[in-house]
């Protein structure tokens, strides 16, 4: 089987708005003209792209700024589609009065069982402002595309190997509130992960975001009350439920250039400030921190991560918000312990890009995890944006909730266990296949993210096991990477194509010097490719 990655042109990404977001319509910078400003609040019909088995399909409806324009919700219908023929329709009757500034309601698929594979939903809503009725299908923005949204109904589960567990860790929620972007409530992205199968999830929500005033994103709040309410509820959420939040934040911080990039931190008791980049104190764009900063001042127990490292943010942000991208030298601080290498699908040459940027950093020994994540802001199903302030919104399905996935081999399901994996490196990502590499010398055997203590000579027998599903492709590539820190070159020591489901290969090796093991594994994939890749085991000599 061939394998290969649609790479997108340089152009033409940068021309797409790399951060997923719920589209903030109404603010609208001292400008009195905006094309998709509209007197009523965001309505947003959203749904997971896809549901576990044994799950119901929940449809979620967001209603944002109600307390700008407050709204009577009156009637739901949803009607679903099957190979382009209707296979049911289910109404709801609302008859609620909202006026808050943001909330989630749900409607849930009782009265018809739904066929396994891609089905296509068409959410309408019936409500009034002030009186005047109206009627809008999929969303109420104005110049966005108003297409169905698209479910896989699984007959699987998520691709699964003992002992590992599957999450996204970045994205944000409700409290990533600005001028142009705002995510789903917690209660609702954790209950999105439930119906998509994951183990847990992150909360990333931007620095410059957490320390506003809960009822103003144009002033900061000393005393962080955003940022403590964000703490208490993911307490409380995982004292309620199976599926874990791990806390943390997405800091803006300066680059070596002094460039500002994206830092994700998890399980901090300590808020870190940066807000260079969130445009509150624009024209200044200087950061408040460094990521050498952050990498010294943290507490103990906490992980750091580059977030999306080598992915370019848009031209405009570049020039007007100073944004960079992780380079080089970004990666050395020894403390450093991961980098997101993908964010979203790896059908773009920014995937390529960090993926190289990271080898190159392992080549120079760095003790690098990788990660996987989507960024998302709510964006279950797909991703709504302002592609040009006050002139233009978007939306594809590129950046949607769990689409690229951090695996973690974790003890239990203890946010403080996942924490303490992540730093162990014992990680790797994914869209869709999962793999698993063990080195097996003298009786002992190692895993991903471990480090060896071997001598030069010393033979070993590496196995790796890969497992998919129909959904994200049952035939499968691996390939083994070797890597020689001392020539610092990166060789294919091991690659095997069309291998079906749960394959297990072995292999000895004699170690040559200092050096390290990795796993890909790719498949067709569902809507995008397959991808699995795996943190590396270290060899020290």
């Amino acid at each position: 089987m061939e394998n290969s990655f649609n790479i997108m042109s340089e152009k033409l990404l940068d021309m797409l708005p790399l951060i997923g977001l719920y589209a903030e319509t109404h603010f609208r910078f001292r400008i009195p003209f905006s094309r998709y400003f509209k007197k009523e609040p965001e309505l947003i019909f959203d749904a997971p792209w896809r549901l576990e088995p044994g799950q119901k399909l929940c449809v979620f409806l967001v209603v944002k700024d109600a307390h700008l324009y407050p709204v009577q919700l009156e009637a739901v219908e949803i009607e679903a589609f099957h190979n382009g023929q209707q296979i049911c329709s289910q109404n709801w009757v609302v008859n609620q009065h909202i006026q808050d500034r943001q909330m989630d309601l749900e409607f849930t698929f009782t009265d018809c069982d739904l066929p396994f594979g891609e089905i296509s939903i068409v959410p309408r809503l019936s409500y009034s402002i002030s009186g005047k009725p109206f009627q809008m299908e999929v969303d109420n923005y104005r110049l966005a595309h108003k297409s169905p949204l698209r479910i896989t109904i699984a007959r699987e589960s998520l691709p699964k190997i003992d002992g590992w567990l599957t999450g996204d860790t970045h994205l944000h929620t409700s409290l990533t509130n600005d001028q142009i972007e705002f995510g789903a409530t917690l209660e609702q992205t954790r209950k999105a992960a439930q119906l998509l199968g994951l183990d847990f999830i992150t909360a990333t929500d931007h620095s410059y975001d957490l320390d506003d005033q809960t009822d103003n994103y144009l002033k900061n709040d000393p005393e962080l009350e955003k940022w403590k309410q964000s703490r208490e509820l993911i307490t409380e959420l995982n004292k309620k439920h199976t599926l874990t939040i791990i806390p943390g934040e997405e800091i803006s911080v300066a680059n070596h250039r002094g460039a500002t990039v994206h830092f994700l931190h998890f399980n901090d008791p300590v808020y870190f400030p940066g807000s260079g980049d969130s445009g509150e104190d624009w024209p200044q764009l200087s950061s408040q921190l460094t990521i050498d900063d952050v990498l010294t001042q943290r507490s103990p127990g906490t992980v750091s991560v580059g977030a999306h490292t080598a992915y370019k943010f848009p031209w405009l942000q570049r020039v007007l918000l100073k944004r960079g991208f992780w380079e080089s030298k970004d990666h050395d601080n020894p403390e450093l312990d991961g980098v997101q290498i993908l964010c979203g699908t790896p059908a773009y040459s920014a995937f390529h890009r960090s993926r190289q940027l990271w080898i190159e950093a392992l080549l120079r020994g760095r003790k690098l995890g990788v990660f996987g994540g989507s960024d998302g802001h709510g964006n279950f199903n797909r991703n709504w944006h302002v592609r040009f302030p006050m002139w233009s919104l978007e939306t594809h399905e590129d950046q949607i909730f769990a689409q690229s996935r951090t695996i973690i081999r974790s003890d239990s399901l203890k946010a403080s266990d996942f924490v303490q994996a992540m730093k162990r490196r014992r990680t790797g990502l994914s869209t869709g296949p999962m793999g698993d590499l063990v080195v097996r010398s003298n009786g002992i055997a190692y895993g991903i993210g471990d480090i060896m203590q071997l001598d030069l000579g010393d033979s070993f027998a590496w196995s790796a096991r890969g497992v998919s599903s129909m959904e994200f492709g049952s035939m499968m590539d691996i390939s083994i990477y070797s890597g020689d820190l001392e020539s610092r070159a990166e060789s294919l020591i091991y690659h095997d194509s069309d291998l079906a489901n749960d394959f297990a290969v072995e292999q000895e090796f004699t170690v040559l010097g200092k050096s390290y093991l990795r796993l890909e594994i790719t498949s067709d994939g569902s809507r995008w490719p397959g991808l699995y890749m795996s943190s590396p085991i270290w060899i020290d000599i």
